[in-house]
């Protein structure tokens, strides 16, 4: 082999997970340029060696010495390539070699070339996940002489001439973060932690031994102290003051703001005046400033921020920043994902500073593919709010949003979510107390729902909006029969399709009892619309259909749930219950074998069935003059259920046949009184007496509206 001119040296222990990755990106470097791979196993027993050995040009054992700068050496020492490039095994090039091919093939006055290093921080990686960057010198011409200091964080030694190439297009992907295992990180931070101490022993004046301190210490007690000495450190000026000064104030802001330190809007204030054009003041430190200044509600400062942070990620991602800020450093949220949690939410900071023109434009700067479930619904709230109160024409941007967040990228699932983030803030415009809300505001020009009517049929938001402003019978039910998912239609939409004679469920399109008891919690939400179509269920003639007396049930069901029957009038109630007990009467046979609805076989019902089955009972006794049978049966299903304990006092409390009770069952009342009166409570007379027929007919006499229950059954 000739002389190489490229070198790439790794030192490697138990890295099976990575390794290969790593050394297979290198395959298009060693096929565009003469290369050697020389790698340094420092103890591997998990396979890992024999990885090595199928791609490198040399493998050779090195003794852990908890010094990583000798075992760096070691490799370097090894190499006879004009230039050496050191790459970790959870690391892996980019495709684009380029860059790489342009410099090392061009005689250029540079001893070091520096790559952007990207961690991420999800498992998306390079689908689109979060991560931050930083510039990192990892080439190095071998005749400088130049060897790895540190025994934790080894470098080459910065030195004020350095001058370092930026290798364009040239990309370490890191994704050491993401997998890495709580115990082993744990292990990490105490192996690192105690090399860097012994360190800082030798040199406590090094703002980069105690910047590596504070970034290393996370959840350590001694961070603050590093830190507030690295602080001090910038302001005396000390060496390299000016390189690690906005990554210092970067890390106390940061640490200010997750222990609420008071000194926190001071050191943001400090950081902007001794460090203004750094790209950690005006990314990170904008980050958190933009979200300081908004939980003050000091929205005007907060824009400002925000403002300041998306022009300070524009200019990182073209360039146009001191690129040796990122020496000292990675570089955070300058992702997607960080740079979408601001812009949301500074969209509505403009709505809130009636800004909507700042609004849109911002918007119009979104891909519905970058965002997350939470942002999608933020983009929903924001445009209905444009369409709503300002009349601007929001609806081909929410077309749009609507329409990538759906691709699905970087995963389907991910789309999934974004999907339902969209839907869910979305179906809150179609509230029935959300829409009645906007009639009464003055500065509503329109309803929000119609903000998705251009979605037409592409989306469910936009057959409820179509349905909304429609009113014959015919036309709704057909856009019922487009609807994807039914249950996850608003409810106000259904319920008007039902107000206007639509027949349901349709004859066509069956519903489990899962969706028509969604679709029925939906309608809830109008507490006044749930009652109306309860009660045109128990005063028409039932259904004969299995799915139109399940529909029956659903909303019985749902009515029960939702009334507060210790507040509803007596009509209202007496009229929901009634038409519960006829619709139960009629449910149960069709769904439930005999055997279900006698003796020990209701027991085998829903709790709510086991209630209906006597309520139904309960309902007959009262319509054949048996007062005493209708408050007995309600007590057994009471027993049964006590979950409708309210509805039950309701019942008694207003049933008029219970009011005025006949001379006859008064007498016979006083007498049993009279009766329990001689005995103490304990005595078995007494409980003999309230297992009699003649007490049964008296009990809600005696006992008054309060039903006598313990242990769940009757006494």
């Amino acid at each position: 082999m000739s002389k190489p001119l490229l070198s790439i040296g790794i030192i490697f222990k138990n890295e099976i997970r990575c390794l290969e990755r790593c050394l297979k990106s290198l395959r298009p470097l060693r096929d565009a340029l003469p290369c050697e791979v020389v790698m340094a196993d420092t103890g591997a027993e998990d396979g890992s060696r024999a990885v090595a050995e199928r791609y490198a040009d040399m493998v050779f054992g090195f003794p852990w010495i908890n010094d990583f700068a000798a075992a760096r050496n070691a490799v370097m020492d090894r190499c006879s390539g004009t230039w050496y490039m050191t790459i970790d095994c959870d690391e892996w090039v980019d495709s684009n070699v380029e860059g790489y091919v342009k410099f090392l093939t061009t005689d250029k006055d540079f001893d070091f070339a520096s790559v952007i290093i990207r961690n991420y921080n999800t498992v998306e990686l390079e689908k689109g996940g979060g991560y931050s960057d930083f510039l990192a010198v990892r080439l190095l011409r071998l005749s400088s002489g130049i060897r790895y200091e540190g025994t934790i964080h080894e470098h080459w030694p910065y030195r004020g001439d350095l001058r370092t190439m930026l290798i364009r297009g040239g990309i370490f992907h890191h994704d050491g973060y993401v997998y890495q295992d709580p115990a082993k990180k744990a292990e990490k931070q105490t192996r690192n932690m105690e090399l860097l101490r012994k360190q800082l022993e030798q040199e406590p004046d090094s703002l980069i031994i105690l910047t590596q301190c504070v970034e290393s210490g996370d959840n350590l007690p001694e961070q603050e102290d590093c830190l507030r000495r690295a602080m001090a450190g910038v302001e005396e000026k000390r060496p390299q003051w000016e390189l690690f000064g906005p990554v210092i104030y970067r890390c106390a802001v940061r640490y200010a703001l997750a222990k609420n330190l008071p000194e926190l809007e001071e050191w943001i204030e400090k950081a902007e005046a001794m460090f203004p054009d750094s790209i950690f003041v005006r990314v990170e430190i904008a980050y958190f400033a933009f979200g300081f200044y908004w939980n003050k509600d000091d929205y005007a400062k907060s824009i400002d921020w925000g403002e300041r942070y998306l022009q300070g990620v524009s200019d990182y991602e073209t360039g146009r920043f001191n690129r040796s800020d990122i020496l000292a450093s990675s570089l955070n949220k300058t992702d997607s994902h960080s740079k979408l949690s601001i812009a949301t939410v500074l969209a509505y900071g403009y709505l809130h500073e009636k800004q909507p023109e700042k609004c849109l434009r911002l918007m119009e700067t979104f891909h519905g593919r970058e965002l997350d479930a939470k942002q999608a619904g933020d983009c929903v709230r924001n445009l209905c709010n444009l369409h709503s109160h300002y009349g601007l024409d929001a609806a081909p941007l929410l077309s749009r949003l609507w329409a990538e967040l759906n691709e699905p990228v970087p995963t389907k699932e991910k789309a999934d979510q974004r999907r339902a983030g969209f839907l869910q803030v979305g179906a809150g415009m179609f509230e029935e107390p959300f829409i009645r809300a906007e009639g009464t505001e003055e500065d509503v020009l329109r309803h929000a729902y119609t903000a998705f009517l251009p979605l037409g049929d592409d989306c469910d938001l936009g057959i409820a909006a179509r349905m909304l402003e429609t009113e014959d019978a015919a036309a709704l039910e057909a856009l019922l029969g487009k609807a994807e998912k039914l249950e996850k239609l608003p409810g106000h939409a259904l319920a008007h399709a039902l107000r206007q004679g639509v027949r349901f469920p349709l004859p066509n399109r069956p519903l489990t009892i899962e969706q028509m008891d969604m679709l029925a919690g939906g309608i809830a939400q109008d507490k006044d619309e749930l009652y109306r179509l309860v009660r045109q269920a128990g005063e028409k003639k039932l259904p004969d259909s299995a799915q139109g007396l399940g529909w029956a049930r659903g909303l019985c069901l749902a009515a029960l749930k939702v009334c507060p029957w210790k507040e509803i009038d007596g009509e209202t109630g007496m009229s929901l219950s009634k038409a519960f007990g006829n619709v139960e009467k009629a449910y149960l046979p069709v769904c439930y074998a005999d055997m279900a609805l006698t003796g020990d076989g209701l027991l085998l019902l829903p709790p709510l069935h086991r209630f209906g089955f006597y309520c139904a009972q309960a309902f007959d006794a009262l319509d054949a003059g048996d007062a005493a049978g209708y408050v007995r049966l309600l007590r057994e299903g009471l027993a049964v259920c006590e979950g409708v304990k309210d509805m039950v006092e309701f019942l008694i409390n207003h049933t008029p046949e219970l009011k005025t009770p006949s001379e006859e069952l008064s007498a016979l009342a006083e007498q049993i009184q009279a009766i329990l009166s001689k005995f103490p409570p304990e005595n078995p007379a007494v409980a003999a007496l309230k297992q009699s027929e003649a007490y049964q007919k008296v009990a809600h006499l005696i006992e008054g509206m309060e039903p006598y229950i313990a242990g769940g059954q009757t006494q």
